[in-house]
């Protein structure tokens, strides 16, 4: 144990006396505080666009009570006389359609800041319409040209895509410096075997760089406030050292595994490179090709066609779907209008469920082919370390593609029941406007000025509750494991060679 030891302070201290090394961590290290600085402040920038929301919100809705207190107490007032039902929200056809203003916002996780992942892709609050869900769906529709997004630089990026060519370049020297200068002989017949050599140097600088990322990192976002002062805090951060540690453990076996196989340093730079390059672009390119190819999603052209088509399905069944709809809500009945002849502000909420019935296959189509995808890629990530990496990180930060998909699940129960308080509202409405109507908008008929009543999005607890370590990414043990066999197999091979 002495050994190991003595011969990993004489290598660090030999690494210290040289200015490249030094040069490289710190600047690494400023990149890596560069990319905390980058995310801290796109979460800053979110939540302040989530509190603007909240408050318009508010604000609407302050609003539109005390200008429903002025209307009701006199509404022949010269103010109100060019008044329209459908952009006033004292009417109940114009809030729900209109004037009406809610949003969803997506809790923030505390280690949020550590990973943006797809938060620049996927908004964390939407409008809510009572309506429908679409102007959810264009927010997170990154087909459009606008949603195209080349990604942002953040501390993740630094660490699954920088650091590892920072580990590499380290390691470069190890073992492969001492067969240059023929050190390794003699180093050889002092009873200090190769793979000692190697798997101590490589171990001990890359984990002192390591430890230095980590502590480096931790400092400056509980100083700055990335992530808040607490318990939550603390554990986003020991979560993150530790994927940090397990990714620069595979990292630390890929170089060695390199310096095992080449000869000296130049040969040992190009090969890391070239793994670098094969695990962090070519294989996740691979990857998400072979997902797409295998598990293909309709073409978009045929969801609008689908869209049109029961848009107009649903308009040419008008009468004999609200005949339906007042069979199953008989207490809504209008007494003296046929059904056909309902106005298109009562029928309103009906036919958008009626759309949304007859899309129904089509969505489950759809929802289908995504999920395909998604459980393809899912599984053959796990042939890609850096794309585990990759999705752990933005696990931990809860900035990934599942959390965000529960969120929009809740958002649209919230959204159905939204759309079933306002049906129950219009169709009550429009009962007592039948049977006393009136020349303008007033109470017992349209009239509206219950704003408080109508339901707003809270997100689960279990949608703020931070994310745990995946435990896909300890899968990266494993592949350490075989980066490590690799450089034994190695070291026993140039034994053998050299002994022949």
């Amino acid at each position: 144990m002495m050994s190991i030891l003595a011969l990993a302070r004489f290598d660090l201290r030999a690494l210290l006396r040289e200015r490249g090394p030094l040069l490289l961590i710190a600047a690494a290290l400023l990149l890596a505080l560069y990319g905390l600085f980058e995310g801290a402040r796109f979460q800053r920038h979110a939540q302040a666009a989530q509190q603007a929301a909240l408050t318009q919100e508010a604000g609407a809705r302050a609003d539109a009570k005390a200008l429903a207190a002025r209307y009701f107490a006199d509404p022949d007032h010269p103010d109100f006389a060019g008044m329209r039902y459908f952009r006033s929200p004292v009417d109940i056809r114009g809030y729900a359609f209109r004037e009406h203003v809610g949003f969803a916002t997506l809790p923030a996780l505390p280690g949020a800041a550590l990973a943006i992942g797809q938060a620049d892709i996927q908004p964390g609050y939407v409008r809510v319409r009572a309506e429908s869900m679409e102007s959810v769906r264009t927010a997170t529709e990154i087909e459009h040209p606008a949603r195209l997004a080349t990604g942002r630089y953040d501390l993740m990026f630094f660490v699954v895509y920088l650091w590892p060519l920072v580990l590499l370049t380290l390691s470069a020297s190890v073992l492969t410096q001492d067969r240059e200068s023929l050190r390794l002989r003699s180093l050889l017949l002092q009873g200090v075997g190769s793979g000692r050599i190697l798997f101590t140097q490589a171990s001990a600088r890359n984990l002192l760089a390591t430890a230095l990322l980590v502590v480096t990192v931790a400092g400056a976002a509980m100083l700055g406030g990335a992530v808040p002062r607490d318990g939550a805090g603390l554990a986003a951060l020991g979560s993150w050292s530790v994927l940090v540690l397990l990714y620069s453990a595979f990292w630390t076996a890929v170089g060695a595994a390199v310096c095992a196989a080449c000869t000296n340093r130049m040969s040992a730079t190009f090969a890391g490179f070239g793994l670098w390059l094969l695990f962090a672009i070519v294989l996740p390119a691979a990857l998400d090709a072979g997902a797409r190819m295998a598990a293909p999603v309709p073409p978009r052209e045929r969801y609008v066609q689908a869209t049109r088509d029961a848009l107009d399905q649903v308009n040419a069944n008008t009468a004999s779907s609200m005949a339906r709809f007042y069979d199953s809500h008989p207490e809504w009945k209008p007494q003296r209008t046929a059904p056909g002849k309902v106005s298109s502000n009562v029928s309103r909420l009906h036919r958008a469920e009626e759309l949304e019935r007859t899309m129904a296959g089509v969505e489950r189509e759809f929802a289908a082919a995504r999920e395909a995808r998604s459980t393809l890629f899912a599984r053959m990530s796990l042939a890609s370390p850096v794309t585990l990496a990759n999705t752990a990180f933005s696990r931990l930060a809860g900035n990934d593609g599942a959390r965000h998909a529960r969120f929009v699940d809740e958002v649209a129960r919230h959204q159905h029941a939204l759309r079933g308080w306002f049906q129950g509202a219009i169709q009550r409405a429009a009962l007592g406007d039948e049977r006393s109507s009136c020349p303008r908008t007033c109470l017992g008929g349209y009239g509206f000025r219950d704003f408080d009543a109508v339901p707003r999005f809270t997100a689960s607890p279990g949608l703020g509750q931070p994310a745990a370590m995946p435990r896909q990414a300890w899968l990266l043990t494993a592949w350490a494991a075989c980066f490590i066999a690799l450089a034994l197999f190695a070291l026993r091979r140039e034994r053998r060679r050299q002994r022949g």
